[in-house]
């Protein structure tokens, strides 16, 4: 991290990097009690950086994308919930995280995100949602082969 801010081509003053505690109380909700599974973290980490022109969105989204990667080299690029990390929290969504050119781990973004509880979630959403009225580019994805109303 502290190579990539200070980068002699970097000089973005609207870069951070914001580490939220996390933890106590709300590591004492099982992973399976809601949908954000990430119940065994002491902070969770949200890399920003802003900017104005359209012309530098590749400059700023290859600097995010080159910072982000290297964190997580070696799980593909990704945060694989492991002993260490905990998968990405879904208030911070990343579509790169479902793009195979940029997720090499091999696990699903839906496993990154909601860890055991995404199967859940599902039947949730065939229940509530059938025909998929509410969705994004990370949504809850209907099952395989559920009959559509």
């Amino acid at each position: 991290m502290w190579a990539q801010l200070t980068r002699p081509d970097f000089t973005n003053p609207d870069t951070m990097m914001v580490v939220f505690s996390f933890g106590g109380q709300v590591n004492a909700v099982a992973q399976d009690a809601t949908a954000n599974a990430q119940r065994d973290s002491i902070f969770k980490i949200c890399l920003q950086t802003f900017w104005q022109d359209e012309a530098e969105d590749d400059f700023y989204l290859g600097w995010e994308r080159e910072t982000f990667e290297a964190m997580f080299a070696g799980s593909g690029g990704v945060p694989v919930p492991d002993e260490q990390v905990d998968g990405c929290y879904i208030n911070y969504p990343d579509v790169d995280m479902a793009d195979p050119a940029r997720n090499r781990s091999g696990v699903p973004w839906s496993t990154l995100y909601y860890k055991g509880n995404y199967a859940r979630l599902q039947r949730t959403k065939l229940e509530w949602d059938p025909t998929n009225f509410f969705t994004h580019s990370l949504g809850v994805e209907l099952p395989e082969g559920a009959d559509l109303p």
